[in-house]
């Protein structure tokens, strides 16, 4: 998450910039400037997630900085409120505002950490509650699915899916492709519906409960899969010729043929997250790209999407990024005369110091000796 940091003391700025280990927190500082109005420009052609703004600046003051930008509706970002004052009216004026909250200076790095771990807390259940969204948005987009192959399947008639039990043992055999399971719990359901003498108005509503978990399945697998796609390979299956005239091998051999479509949708679910997190950092190294932002983005759990990026390329996502880098740096090196203080900023590192340690450590030497060992070369 990005932080603008505004204060018209530079040392003030420089202070709150190495008050934490912001990437620690999840955090990257986007810009440090000296008042207001430089911020509103700034916002202009800037995205940012966090606006840490001093109350009382030349120009605009942080509340009217606050106040704008609410109004010309520049950003929705986070705002922090900090005084050198223990002035209660402002801090009341600031949290009607909308201002998440208010810190006295000095700042206290503890007091600051608590506000960006309560930020984080907030974020994720933003992330969650669009995941549910999107999650109802497919579930109706299922309902409407099923209507057009078969009839109409929701809560109201529940009260018709008499072989719910067997239903939802053979959907979780079609989600773990167990052929066998999947053979013996078709058979199951068919001689159920002879047994009970089920009319085909109510195997039609069974039919459509199972094709509402299955088209449910395929979703989980992936928040961006192609209804149409599910929707086409149902279709191509011949569902009302095959399974509602009570044809139990045309069933197996669908939900068989559906178990191994779910297989690949999982697999390609995670190639594909894995193809675009790769894609960001060739395209964004030189930012300050996280593991947490990228799960944000896609819309993966973290600690899910860092095992898989490890068990794809061997390293972690920051070691991964990390060469990447200094692979571009080596590139710049040969090819060009820039300065080694320029290529360090173009690929990503503000300290130059630290640009050369990790080029040492994936290198086996300095950047200098490298561009005169390829050029020599």
């Amino acid at each position: 998450m990005k932080v603008l940091i505004v204060d018209d003391e530079p040392f003030i700025t420089q202070g709150l910039s190495l008050l934490i280990d912001w990437e620690k927190e999840g955090f990257e500082i986007a810009a440090c400037l000296e008042n207001g109005k430089e911020a509103l420009q700034f916002l202009e052609k800037n995205e940012v997630d966090l606006i840490l703004t001093d109350i009382r600046m030349p120009e605009c003051s942080g509340l009217e900085l606050m106040e704008k930008v609410r109004e010309q509706k520049l950003s929705d970002a986070y705002f922090i409120i900090m005084s050198g004052y223990d002035d209660f009216g402002y801090a009341q004026k600031a949290l009607r505002m909308g201002c998440l909250d208010y810190l006295l200076k000095p700042v206290d790095g503890a007091e600051l950490i608590e506000i960006l771990k309560k930020i984080r807390s907030t974020e994720k259940e933003k992330v969650q509650e669009r995941r549910r969204q999107a999650e109802l948005e497919q579930a109706y987009r299922g309902r409407n699915m099923i209507s057009r192959l078969i009839g109409t399947y929701d809560s109201g008639n529940a009260q018709k899916i008499i072989c719910n039990e067997v239903l939802d043992k053979l959907v979780g055999a079609i989600e773990v492709n167990d052929a066998g399971e999947i053979d013996k719990l078709v058979h199951e359901f068919y001689k159920e519906v002879k047994e009970k003498d089920i009319p085909e108005e109510s195997v039609n509503f069974n039919i459509s409960y199972l094709l509402f978990q299955l088209i449910r399945i395929a979703s989980e697998q992936d928040d961006e899969v192609n209804h149409e796609e599910i929707m086409n390979f149902i279709s191509e299956s011949s569902l009302e010729e095959g399974l509602v005239k009570g044809k139990s091998d045309h069933m197996v051999r669908f939900c068989l043929d559906y178990a191994e479509y779910i297989s690949q949708l999982r697999k390609r679910s995670a190639h594909s997250v894995l193809r675009d997190v790769e894609k960001e950092i060739q395209n964004h190294y030189a930012e300050n790209i996280s593991l947490r932002e990228m799960s944000q983005k896609f819309f993966i759990n973290n600690a899910y999407l860092g095992q898989m990026f490890k068990k794809k390329y061997g390293v972690s996502f920051k070691d991964y990024l990390t060469d990447y880098r200094i692979k571009m740096a080596a590139k710049m090196l040969v090819n060009t005369d820039k300065k080694i203080i320029s290529i360090a900023e173009e690929v990503g590192y503000k300290d130059s110091d630290y640009f050369v340690q990790k080029f040492i450590e994936r290198m086996g030497c300095t950047p200098s000796k490298y561009r005169r060992d390829k050029s020599a070369g």
